[in-house]
């Protein structure tokens, strides 16, 4: 499938061989693997600090891959990385950071309504111990520098010559959305919509640099200062996962 879309998008379109192979990977590739590792997430015992560290490589990765491909040209200011104003640059992040919280809790009370427990695969992964806080917090700098370079910076502008302005923003939000898979379908779609706010903050600001401190501040603030408030109830546990192999 990748494969395909990189072929489409080179064939078929204005978009140049380094991005379509790119916006490939992006869309198709890192999604793939988020769903893909599901499984195998389920069936092992999550040592944070460590998933941490290997979360933190793929992010800083990504966002390095991204630069070179998307600065080539025009440099950074071709992916977003432009400076504005301080008072805007405050206002902003201040604005979107508010809305992301505001959607946390929102979909923390729809699922409440909906009677949806909270995924233990998520709870496994919030920091407990001062160390585990330290580290969670570059892990929340790596993201808000990766995933907005990479699906917000790069993607979008990339995308809108050939999906338009909406189409760029739904398809790289849903992608988003995705690659959070293991937050349970309902965080696939609070994490799509949080998606579309960054991309609204990006696009009205003009500059990316909101959306990577608005990212960072929210994954601070909701894995760290506020992660038992927006927690749903937790998931029950059945006789099959107290059950322990004979030796």
């Amino acid at each position: 499938m990748a494969l395909s879309m990189q072929l489409s998008l080179y064939f078929l379109t204005e978009v140049q061989l380094a991005d379509s192979i790119l916006l490939a990977l992006l869309l198709v590739g890192m999604p793939t693997l988020a769903i893909a590792q599901l499984s195998l997430i389920k069936e092992a015992f999550i040592e944070r600090v460590p998933a941490y560290w290997s979360s933190i490589g793929t992010l800083c990765a990504l966002g390095v891959i991204t630069c070179l491909v998307g600065m080539r040209r025009e440099g950074p200011r071709a992916i977003g990385l432009e400076w504005i104003s301080t008072d805007r640059l405050v206002i902003w992040t201040l604005v979107l950071t508010v809305a992301g919280l505001v959607v946390s809790f929102a979909f923390r009370n729809i699922g409440i309504s909906l009677g949806l427990k909270e995924s233990r695969m998520l709870r496994a992964l919030l920091p407990e111990t001062g160390k585990e806080r330290g580290v969670f917090v570059l892990l929340s700098v790596a993201a808000g520098l990766g995933e907005e370079i990479a699906y917000r910076g790069y993607a979008i502008p990339v995308l809108t010559p050939v999906t338009g302005v909406a189409g760029a923003v739904l398809i790289t939000s849903l992608v988003f959305g995705v690659m959070h898979a293991y937050q349970s379908a309902l965080g696939i779609v609070r994490t799509m919509t949080m998606g579309v706010i960054l991309a609204w903050g990006f696009l009205m600001s003009g500059s990316l640099l909101p959306c990577i401190l608005a990212h960072t501040f929210i994954n601070i603030i909701a894995g760290i200062a506020i992660a038992q408030q927006l927690m749903l109830p937790e998931e029950s546990i059945g006789e099959h996962d107290l059950a322990r192999p004979e030796p």
